[in-house]
Formats: structure tokens, C-alpha cells, sequence
């Protein structure tokens, strides 16, 4: 038994192309210009939740009126 057999043998014979990964089924994931764009987007939500101090999160409406025993 020469060493190809033996490769060949311990491995489990010889491999198809149908059983190589493709050569995009390996990119890291930031190299794709989709993950760049919802990055952006998704900085600067935090951004602006940031800069108006979670102004959307507050319900619409009057102000509370301030209690009597606060005096200002």
C-alpha cells in the first residue's frame, strides 16, 4: 500500500466537489457591504436614542404638574 492509498483510506477516500465548502461559504461576515449598512443604522439609533436623552421612549401629553410639597 503506497501513501495515497493510505491517505486515501484514513480519510475516507477520495472527496467530491459536491463535499468542498464553496469559496463564499467561508467570507467573514464583515467583509459583506450588508453587514457594513446595518451597522451604520444601528449606530446611529444609538446615537440618537443617546443625543434626545430617550425622548421617544416618553408618552405624549402634558408634563406632570409638579407637587405641592416641591417648591421650585
Amino acid at each position: 500500500m503506497n501513501d495515497t492509498e493510505r491517505i486515501q483510506k484514513h480519510h475516507g477516500g477520495p472527496h467530491t466537489e459536491a463535499g468542498k465548502p464553496h469559496a463564499g461559504a467561508r467570507r467573514p461576515l464583515h467583509h459583506s457591504p450588508f453587514f457594513w449598512v446595518a451597522a451604520f443604522f444601528i449606530f446611529l439609533a444609538m446615537a440618537v436614542f443617546v443625543f434626545t436623552d430617550g425622548f421617544l421612549l416618553r408618552p405624549r401629553g402634558r408634563a406632570p404638574a409638579p407637587s405641592a410639597g416641591s417648591a421650585g
